[in-house]
């Protein structure tokens, strides 16, 4: 917790606009209470293969949706730490080593299933080092944001961020086809929206589970 907040600190000295940023700051994905992610409990599930973002968070609606224009300077991510047969098997299912990287994204106006156009994205980060923590990515470049964009989780491999067996009020949007969500080979054949400036389906939406990650946004800019 100490790092994380040390990291925090430093992306908002770093950035131009740092003073007074204190009171213009808004930690996008942030509850009052952060539920536990799945492993190494049975079940042990991770997400993978997918760029997403959580829609509804108990009472909160679109946590992750910008309030104002501004820059993200840093994001972190709460990660589980499953068994060793337990990474050995999301693995083999979607590649190695368990990765992450924030995307920010713009809807497509009038399409349904939603579409959403990939704006920018950080760099990807190897989470191996940090399963079982809650590490923050302070971003060196910060990303650009404007007002009504979301700040999305993509996961090119798999990672273990994500919490089970909530209330139907959480419920989170994948970057999968419609009709195409629930069976294995669905999930293991999907793809994360990684190439700036495209627009991908975002037609699965899944109830009672959360992403748990978050992202700091600094007003203006």
């Amino acid at each position: 917790m100490v790092a994380a907040c040390v990291l925090l600190l430093v992306a908002l000295v770093a950035w131009p606009g740092a003073a007074g940023a204190a009171r213009n700051v808004t930690i996008l994905g942030a509850t009052q209470t952060t539920p536990d992610p799945a492993c190494p409990g049975s079940p042990c599930e991770a997400i993978g293969s997918v760029t997403g973002f959580q829609s509804t968070a108990g009472t909160v609606r679109r946590p992750f949706q910008a309030p104002y224009d501004g820059k993200v300077v840093a994001w972190s991510i709460t990660l589980s730490k499953p068994k060793a047969s337990q990474q050995s098997f999301f693995n083999d299912f979607y590649d190695s080593p368990p990765e992450a990287r924030l995307a920010v994204l713009k809807q497509v106006p009038d399409k349904s299933p939603p579409r959403y156009k990939l704006l920018r994205q950080s760099p990807t980060e190897v989470l191996t080092p940090h399963l079982g923590k809650s590490p923050t990515f302070a971003l060196e470049q910060p990303l650009t944001v404007r007002r009504g964009n979301i700040l999305g989780l993509t996961i090119p491999t798999w990672a273990p961020a994500f919490a089970v067996g909530l209330a139907d009020d959480s419920g989170w949007r994948a970057s999968r086809k419609a009709g195409k969500c629930t069976r294995t080979s669905d999930i293991q054949e999907s793809r994360p929206q990684q190439k700036v400036g495209s627009d991908k389906q975002y037609g699965c939406f899944y109830r009672t589970a959360r992403l748990l990650y978050t992202a700091t946004l600094v007003k203006g800019g």
